[in-house]
C-alpha cells in the first residue's frame, strides 16, 4: 500500500493497529517470569531457579531489547527483498517470539538449577530480540504507509486503542487463564492472539519501496545513528519523550505501593485505578484523533505531557488529601486515562513527521533507524526509573507509617515532566 489520495481506509488502519497485539506475549513474560521460576511457598509451584539469578536474566532480557533496537531499525532500513524492507522482519521475528515464549515455561530440570537460568536467559534473550525485529519494523510501516498528517493520527489512534486491549489482556485476561489452563497454555493462546493480527497485517499491508537510491543499503551503523542524533528536531522531540517515559514508568512502578501502603488496601485492588484508566483512555481517543486535525500533535501532545503531572502529583497524597482513598484511586485512574491516550496516539505519528524532514535531509528514506534510537533511549530511561525509584523508597521508606520514598517517587515523576514540557515547546513541527 502506498499513498492513497483519498487516505487510508478504515480497514487498513484497523489491521495496522491490531498488528500491536504480535507482541501481547510480552505481558505474560514482564509479569509473570520471575514468579514462575521463584514461586512464593504457597504458590503450589516448583522452585525452578535463584531469586537473584532470575533477576540478573530479567535484566539481560531487557538489555537485549534495548540495544537490539537500532540495530534493527539500521539493518532494515538498508535491507532490499521482493517483500519489501519491513515485512521479513515482522514475519521471522514474530516467529522468534512465538517459540521462545511458549519454550521458556518448559525448564529443562524441574529443580533449582543453574541450568534453568540459562535456559530462561536463553530463551528471554530470543524473545526480546524476535520481539524488537517484529515490532521495530512494524512502526516504521508508518510513514511509508500513511504519507500526511491525519493518516498517521488515524493509524496510530487505532494503535492506541489495541494498546489498550492489550493492557486488559495481560492484567485481567492472562491471571484468568494461568488459573484455568496453566502457564503452557496460557503462553499458546497468546500467541495464537499474536499470530491471528500478524497474518492479516502482512498481507493487507502492502509495502511499496522507496527509489532504490533511497535505500541506506551503503550506510553504516556508526554513521546510521550519528546522523540520527544529530537531528536537532529529532532531539527536541526524544528527550522530552525519554522524560516522560521514565515519569510514567516510575508511576507504574509505585502504583501497587500506593494502592497497598498509602491507601490501605489489598494488592488486588490496583485495577481500581487501571480500569478506569482504560476506559477513559479508550473512550477519549476518537476525541484527539479528531483535535488533530484542528490544533495539531504538538499542542495535543504538549497538553498530555503537562496535564499527566496532576495526577501523578496528587498521587502522592492518597491518605493525606481527607477523601476516600478507594474513591480518590478511581478518580486518578480515569483522569490519568483522559490524558495517557494522547501519549499512546501521537509519539509514533511525530517520528513519522521527523522521518520526512531526515529524507530532506540526507536524501535516504531512514525510518526505522528512528523508532530504533527512540527505543533504546526510552527504554534506558525505564530502567533508569528502576533504580530511581528503588532508592527513593530505600532511603525514605515505602512501608505504612514510614511511606515517604512512595510519595517522593510520585512527586518526583510529576515534577520531571515540566523540564520535558519546556523542552519539548521548542519542537517546531506544530501539524
Amino acid at each position: 500500500m502506498g499513498e492513497e489520495p483519498r487516505g487510508i481506509s478504515s480497514l487498513k488502519a484497523l489491521v495496522y493497529g491490531a498488528g500491536t497485539l504480535m507482541g501481547v506475549g510480552s505481558s505474560m513474560i514482564v509479569s509473570w517470569l520471575m514468579y514462575y521460576y521463584c514461586p512464593p511457598p504457597e504458590a503450589g509451584l516448583v522452585a525452578l531457579a535463584p531469586v537473584f539469578a532470575m533477576g540478573v536474566v530479567i535484566l539481560f532480557g531487557r538489555f537485549i531489547d534495548a540495544i537490539s533496537d537500532p540495530i534493527i531499525g539500521w539493518w532494515s532500513d538498508r535491507t532490499v527483498t521482493r517483500w519489501g524492507r519491513r515485512r521479513p522482519f515482522i514475519f521471522f521475528g514474530f516467529l522468534a517470539m512465538l517459540f521462545s515464549q511458549i519454550l521458556i515455561w518448559i525448564p529443562l530440570v524441574h529443580r533449582v538449577s543453574l541450568i534453568n537460568v540459562l535456559y530462561a536467559a536463553v530463551m528471554d534473550g530470543i524473545f526480546w530480540f524476535g520481539y524488537t525485529a517484529a515490532i521495530n519494523p512494524y512502526l516504521a510501516l508508518i510513514p511509508e504507509i500513511a504519507k500526511n498528517p491525519d493518516d498517521r493520527v488515524k493509524l496510530t489512534t487505532f494503535q492506541a486503542f489495541f494498546s489498550q486491549i492489550s493492557l486488559v489482556i495481560g492484567g485481567v485476561i492472562v491471571p484468568l487463564l494461568l488459573a484455568a489452563i496453566g502457564f503452557i497454555s496460557t503462553a499458546v493462546v497468546l500467541g495464537a492472539i499474536g499470530f491471528a493480527v500478524m497474518l492479516p497485517l502482512l498481507i493487507v499491508i502492502k509495502e511499496k519501496p522507496p527509489e532504490e537510491k533511497k535505500i541506506a543499503t551503503g550506510m553504516g551503523m556508526y554513521r546510521a545513528l550519528l546522523l540520527t542524533f544529530k537531528n536537532r528536531i529529532f532531539l527536541l522531540y526524544l528527550i522530552p519523550t525519554a522524560i516522560l517515559f521514565l515519569s510514567a514508568t516510575m508511576i507504574q512502578m509505585e502504583i501497587p505501593y500506593a494502592v497497598n501502603v498509602l491507601a490501605g488496601l489489598n494488592k488486588k485492588e490496583v485495577s481500581l485505578f487501571y480500569l478506569p484508566l482504560i476506559i477513559t483512555a479508550i473512550i477519549s481517543l476518537p476525541f484527539y484523533k479528531k483535535f488533530a486535525s484542528k490544533y495539531g500533535k504538538k499542542k495535543l501532545y504538549l497538553m498530555a505531557m503537562t496535564c499527566f503531572m496532576i495526577p501523578a502529583f496528587l498521587t502522592a497524597f492518597i491518605g493525606i488529601i481527607p477523601v476516600n482513598p478507594s474513591i480518590m484511586i478511581i478518580g486518578l485512574g480515569a483522569l490519568a486515562g483522559i490524558f495517557v491516550a494522547p501519549l499512546y496516539i501521537f509519539p509514533n505519528a511525530i517520528i513519522a513527521d521527523i522521518t520526512d524532514i531526515d529524507e530532506q535531509m540526507t536524501g535516504y528514506r531512514r525510518e526505522a533507524i528512528y523508532f530504533g534510537s527512540q527505543g533504546l533511549i526510552t527504554k534506558t530511561m525505564a530502567g533508569l526509573a528502576g533504580v530511581l525509584t528503588g532508592t527513593l523508597m530505600w532511603k525514605l521508606g515505602y512501608s505504612p507509617g514510614n511511606d515517604l520514598g512512595i510519595r517522593a517517587s510520585f512527586i518526583l515523576a510529576a515534577l520531571v515532566l515540566i523540564i520535558a514540557a519546556l523542552i519539548f515547546r521548542k519542537y517546531p513541527i506544530e501539524k
